[in-house]
């Protein structure tokens, strides 16, 4: 039976999953003209065909951060799109069962429960240092209440998942009858968070609190880091929450960057071009997509405008 304290489970909120959080080691870029801007995208040459691996920023500024040229030109090459999740087969009703069922404990504990008097006494103390409240989350697993308080923050500083990187693509892909498929489905994503230990869970929503207070800064940041194509500083900006999380780094990192791969290396035995979109931390650093594929006998090249 339900637990009457359960707060709503949030249908969106697995736009907040956190992408790739990698070291800033070890790339490969090309030759790039004198002046040109880099761009958070790559491409890799199969034997007949072309993939180019998109870093995506899952939540923008409506209206600010429009998709570069050369990113247009690559959806235009694709034959096809590939992305974390298949966004336009996505169920909103089955995404609300799955998040209800993953992200809510079966026994009913509330947060407080789960965290711990310690933990949720320094919860609660980084949630009114930034300006959060956690009572509407008191039915949730720490896990999910991390996404969402990502989500509530950046949605009160104007971001917006339906003017990410992926969402804009969606819209083109609609117009123009483009398929798109997924690398991994919501069970999947959301289920490496739900089967962290509940140590990692607490210490992975301490962290995104804390980052909550000054969350402003972290994400303009990264969106200028994006827009540069500057791999080093975003893995920069995003390894250092990860830095003293080395499970909850394999879980979401490591592990899923491995099982794209092997995804992409069968895409890249296709003749169809594609463009494949994934967080953008999913394509920096040692552990990330580029460099698995690069020591796979692989050369990405990074794009430029």
């Amino acid at each position: 039976m339900a637990n009457a304290n359960r707060a709503p489970v949030c249908r969106s909120c697995w736009r907040a999953f956190p992408g790739a959080l990698a070291a800033a080691l070890g790339l490969a870029i090309g030759p790039v003209p004198a002046g040109a801007d880099l761009l958070p995208m790559w491409t890799v040459r199969g034997a007949t065909n072309e993939v180019h691996l998109l870093g995506s920023i899952h939540f923008l500024k409506p209206g600010r951060d429009v998709l570069p040229p050369a990113v247009l030109a690559a959806y235009d090459d694709a034959g096809a799109l590939v992305m974390e999740l298949d966004l336009d087969d996505l169920d909103p009703l089955a995404a609300q069962a799955t998040m209800q069922q993953l992200g809510v404990d079966p026994r009913g504990r509330t947060l407080e429960a789960l965290l711990g008097p310690r933990d949720y006494a320094a919860a609660s103390a980084r949630a009114t240092a930034a300006g959060l409240d956690l009572a509407p989350l008191a039915g949730v697993e720490p896990w999910l209440a991390a996404l969402l308080v990502s989500q509530l923050q950046l949605a009160r500083l104007g971001y917006d998942a339906s003017a990410g990187v992926e969402q804009q693509l969606v819209a083109l892909a609609a117009r123009d009858g483009k398929e798109i498929t997924g690398l991994e489905t919501l069970d999947e994503q959301l289920g490496a968070l739900d089967e962290l230990p509940p140590s990692v869970q607490s210490a992975f929503l301490l962290q995104t609190l804390e980052d909550a207070a000054t969350m402003d800064e972290q994400v303009e940041a990264i969106v200028r880091a994006w827009r540069r194509g500057d791999s080093q500083a975003l893995a920069t900006e995003f390894l250092d929450g990860l830095r003293g999380q080395p499970t909850l780094y394999r879980r979401l990192v490591v592990d899923r960057n491995r099982a794209w791969v092997r995804q992409l290396e069968g895409l890249l035995d296709d003749r169809r071009d594609y463009l494949v979109v994934v967080g953008t931390l999913h394509l920096v650093g040692p552990d990330s997509v580029i460099a698995m594929l690069e020591r796979g006998g692989r050369r990405p090249q990074q794009a430029h405008d």
